[in-house]
């Protein structure tokens, strides 16, 4: 079972769809469970994934987990894969002692996720929690992937004039492009010539609208949405900016590097465990604009630095968190409850 009752947008709808196309493609019969209240892009499901829906609202839902129970134990999983609280409350009421779950994090944040019988956790700092809070329990360290041909990097593409920074992602207090729109009045303040773009939807949409033009970026940021072709929509630019405030181990970052972008992130834990600073790519303190401007002029100053950095993200994502590397660490875990 392989299942998400909670949010199952972007990033972790994304993770959800891989373990069940990687676990299917590898001959394990996998069902999908569903939230009927919050239902994810289901045209990014890999086909001979079974699917349950079942009606959950919220972790004390005793009555969906009643209703699940026969359906989920007719099809006698082996284990139980949850991406969300919600889903391991549930997994647990409804399948018996015999069906292990195990809790995947995808945030800093593991009190909920406890009471699953074993973990996967997608950095050292998540492991560590799990460590401390639940000990006796087996806990399993595994990044995100990212699907990449890791024998060719891409080349280097001649810079835009003026310099074209990129950023997506949910328009949520927590990603922060409040601060990434500071920074670049910052920088436009200080002379410097840009186009931005800052894809994404979500509540915040007209909160950022209202801060580009209070501070006159009209003419020089652009809003266009949410995209789904995202390799095409980083082609388009010279650098990358992940400003998050919080980021347990986001897939843009893994995104930009396999397009070889340069990249200025926030100095979130994720982000940390993922690259170096200044060596795969540039950091800034946690919702700091002036340092996050900083990190981008040296990036627009030094186009040398930029490739440098960019290429060294490239090797670093091909050999730690290309899909080829993480489903082998994946299968490995799953396997130990396939006895």
């Amino acid at each position: 079972v392989n299942s998400v009752l909670g949010d199952a947008r972007g990033g972790r709808w994304q993770v959800v769809c891989d373990y069940s196309r990687i676990l299917a493609e590898s001959g394990h019969e996998v069902l999908l469970v569903l939230n009927r209240q919050k239902l994810p892009d289901l045209e990014r499901l890999p086909s001979g994934v079974k699917i349950e829906m079942v009606r959950n609202h919220g972790h004390y839902d005793y009555l969906a987990a009643f209703s699940a129970r026969p359906r989920l134990r007719r099809f006698s999983p082996r284990l139980a894969i949850a991406h969300c609280s919600r889903s391991v409350a549930l997994l647990k009421r409804s399948l018996g002692p015999e069906t292990p779950v195990l809790a995947v994090s995808h945030s800093n944040k593991v009190r909920r996720l406890l009471p699953a019988d074993a973990y996967i956790a997608l950095t050292e700092h998540i492991a560590k929690q799990f460590e401390t809070s639940a000990t006796g329990k087996p806990s399993y360290r595994l990044p995100n992937m990212i699907p990449m041909d890791v024998t060719e990097q891409p080349a280097p593409h001649p810079r835009h004039r003026p310099v074209r920074i990129g950023a997506m992602g949910r328009f949520d207090q927590v990603k922060g492009f409040d601060v990434l729109i500071e920074a670049l009045a910052l920088l436009r303040q200080q002379g410097y010539q840009f186009e931005a773009t800052i894809a994404g939807s979500g509540d915040q949409r007209q909160g950022l609208h209202n801060q580009l033009a209070e501070a006159g970026l009209g003419d020089c940021v652009n809003l266009p949405g949410w995209v789904e072709d995202v390799p095409g929509f980083l082609s388009r630019f010279d650098i990358l900016c992940v400003p998050a405030r919080s980021d347990a181990f986001g897939l843009t970052p893994l995104e930009g590097a396999r397009a070889s972008l340069p990249m200025v992130l926030s100095a979130a834990s994720g982000h940390r465990e993922m690259f170096e600073h200044d060596q795969q790519a540039l950091f800034a303190d946690v919702d700091d604009a002036p340092a996050t401007a900083d990190q981008i002029a040296r990036l627009i100053d030094d186009p040398q630095l930029a490739e440098a950095i960019a290429k060294a993200a490239f090797r670093r994502v091909a050999e730690c968190y290309s899909e080829t590397v993480v489903s082998e660490q994946l299968l490995q875990i799953i396997n130990k409850y396939n006895q």
